[in-house]
This record gives C-alpha cells, sequence and structure tokens, in this order.
C-alpha cells in the first residue's frame, strides 16, 4: 500500500537533531559523469576511469515527437553505455521545441514518459524532470504539486525502477520551502533524492545540502548534476581558472565523507566547448584532461601516473 508522503515529513527540531546525529557507516560513494555525448564512451580517457554509471537529459516527449532524430540519439547513448557495462540513468527536461516556460500537464507526462520507456527498456534509473523547481519555467517552478505528480506517474508505471525525487537546484532558502511543497504531494517515500548543489560546491559550504536534509531528510542522496564550474552566463559567480575550478571539485568530492547519506556523485561536464556559455568540462577544448579530471579519478579509484 502507498502512504502520503506527509506521514513521514517530521517536525524540524527532529530532523534537525537526526541531522546532526553521525552516520553508522559510510556507503561506497558511486561516480559517474553527466553529459549527452556518446562520445565519451570511446574515449580512453573515460574508459581509464572505470566509472559505472553515467547521466543523460532528453526532453520529456522525446518519444512522441514526430521528428525521431532525438529519440534516435537517446536510444544510442542508452546502447553506448550499456556495450560500455555503465548504468545509464535519464532524466527528463523541457521541450527545446517549444517556448522555454512549456510545461506538460500529468497526463501529458505519462503518456510521453511510458512511451519513452516502451522505446528504451533498458533504462532502469530516472529522476522525473530536470531542475523542476528553477524559475525558467515558472509555471512549474511554482507548482511543486505538478512537479511532485511526474515522479508519481514514474514509479507507478516503471516497475523495478530506481526513481530519484527532486533533482533540484535552487538557494537553500527557497529550495528548503520547494522541497516541502513538493513531498506532500508524493504518493510514496522516495529511497533517494537528486540534488544539484552549485551553490554549495562554489561558495565551499552546505547549506543546499542541509536544505534538503531539513525539508525531508532523504535516505540517500544523489548530486545528478554538479561540478567546478570555470564558465557559466548566467549566474552571479565569475569565470575562474581550471586550478580554482578544481579546488571546488576537491570539495564536492569531500562532501561524502561528512555527508554519509551522498552515495552518488554524477559529474557535468565531459568537456569544454568554447562555443558555450557554460564550461566545467574535466577536459578542456582539445581534450587534455584538466586538474578537476585527476580529483573525479582520484575519488573514483584511479591512481595517477
Amino acid at each position: 500500500m502507498v502512504h502520503r508522503l506527509t506521514r513521514f515529513l517530521l517536525p524540524l527540531t527532529c530532523v534537525l537533531a537526526l541531522v546532526a546525529a553521525p552516520a553508522a557507516a559510510s556507503a561506497k560513494l558511486t561516480v559517474g559523469i553527466s553529459d549527452n555525448s556518446y562520445a565519451m564512451f570511446y574515449s580512453s580517457l573515460y574508459k581509464r576511469l572505470n566509472l559505472p554509471v553515467a547521466r543523460a537529459m532528453f526532453d520529456w516527449n522525446t518519444a512522441v515527437m514526430k521528428n525521431k532524430t532525438e529519440l534516435h540519439q537517446a536510444e544510442a547513448w542508452v546502447d553506448t553505455a550499456i556495450q560500455n557495462h555503465v548504468q545509464p540513468m535519464i532524466s527528463f527536461t523541457g521541450d527545446t521545441g517549444t517556448t522555454s516556460s512549456a510545461v506538460p500537464t500529468t497526463a501529458q507526462y505519462t503518456s510521453a514518459v511510458r512511451a519513452f520507456m516502451k522505446a528504451v527498456p533498458q533504462v532502469k534509473t530516472y529522476t522525473p524532470w530536470n531542475e523542476p523547481d528553477w524559475i525558467y519555467r515558472p509555471h512549474l517552478a511554482n507548482n511543486p504539486a505538478l512537479a511532485a505528480s511526474y515522479y508519481n506517474a514514474l514509479i507507478r508505471y516503471c516497475k523495478g525502477c530506481t526513481i530519484a525525487a527532486g533533482d533540484v537546484y535552487l538557494p537553500a532558502p527557497q529550495l528548503y520551502n520547494w522541497l516541502r511543497g513538493y513531498a506532500r504531494h508524493l504518493n510514496a517515500r522516495p529511497k533517494v533524492w537528486a540534488l544539484h548543489n552549485y551553490y554549495d560546491v562554489r561558495e565551499h559550504n552546505t547549506k543546499q545540502l542541509q536544505a534538503m536534509y531539513n525539508a525531508v531528510h532523504p535516505r540517500q542522496i544523489w548530486l545528478t548534476e554538479i561540478s567546478g564550474v570555470e564558465r557559466r552566463g548566467h549566474w552571479q559567480f565569475r569565470n575562474q581558472s581550471p586550478n580554482a575550478a578544481n579546488r571546488d571539485e576537491q570539495f564536492l568530492f569531500s562532501l561524502p565523507k561528512r555527508f554519509h547519506s551522498i552515495t552518488r556523485i554524477y559529474h557535468y561536464q565531459w568537456q569544454a566547448n568554447p562555443k558555450s556559455g557554460w564550461d566545467s568540462g574535466l577536459l578542456g577544448p582539445q581534450g587534455k584532461p584538466r586538474p578537476a579530471y585527476w580529483t573525479l579519478g582520484k575519488a573514483a579509484g584511479l591512481k595517477k601516473k
């Protein structure tokens, strides 16, 4: 029987006490890459890392579009990952072919993602929506109940799958309130919550993590999209050097030692694109490893030559 999530939203004072208590044991950290390029799976630098998981993002309506180009890309990405013994995770996101604020109804979403799961049945790990709390889609960002309905659809129809709830991004004060609203509308308690704690990593604090703990007391946290960022066009922080980005990366990989609920980290992205406003590549534009590559490799068990 599915229980409403309101039954396990603990009073804030109780949650704070639980957060403060040390974990009994630290789970083994799993490290992966979040990137839509399936070419990375063939790279010798990627193979050397021996990473067991990877994440990609595809439009929520990929499988029902008349143009099947993106569906074929998704199939190729998933097939290549599996051929290289990498477990694929898919995060659904907004349809890039429509206005930037468009989001589906629950019925539209459910029909589309069921079609995706039928087309790509190898995938057993999902997040319902990439950053549903971010303000670039205000109808969704201001409606955590709608975002929760996407999670409910996946847990209903993706039998035997791992569905990570949230996949959220907001700064800590807004994040806490959004998660509380989201959690109240979930039909089951998630085994895993997903977070993009870019603010924590850039500022070297844990405010976003603490906000998630205080809001929903997660059993496991997956940092499904995160990195030390060199260049990003739409936030308040200045661009920085590869060495500075690596200091952020080192802080990132120190977090599981303090927060034992963090069991997976997916670094975004694999290789820098000089034409993009975003750059958090483990490799530079010419394919040369940056310092963050070795930091991630160390966390994954790679011994530097």
